[in-house]
């Protein structure tokens, strides 16, 4: 960011409910090809976040924000390797009771 390189492949984000970001975190960290941030680039705050406060945590909704870094978002072949990615991941959060 503005030059600035970040460690991170992807950061799980959250704010007074961590449960389900902490979840992501653990299994893609497991991964073992990939830098994840835990509240990192960045982390919410009612100050500096709405979708989080208001959508999740306001209305008791399960929740996470999923950062990717946008290098590894900018081609075909990268889109696709997240969305295997995740469309592997998602699930075993369910799998693990996490999400209701």
């Amino acid at each position: 960011m503005q030059d600035i390189p970040r460690p991170w492949h992807a950061g799980v984000l959250y704010n007074r409910n961590p449960d389900l970001s902490l979840a992501m975190f653990k299994l893609l960290d497991a991964e073992g090809d990939i830098v994840v941030g835990d509240n990192e680039p960045y982390s919410v705050t009612d100050e500096t976040d709405y979708t989080i406060p208001v959508h999740g945590e306001q209305r008791g909704l399960p929740h996470l924000t999923l950062e990717i870094r946008q290098d590894l978002l900018d081609h075909k072949a990268g889109q696709t390797a997240w969305a295997a990615r995740l469309a592997r991941l998602l699930p075993l959060m369910l799998v693990n009771g996490v999400c209701p």
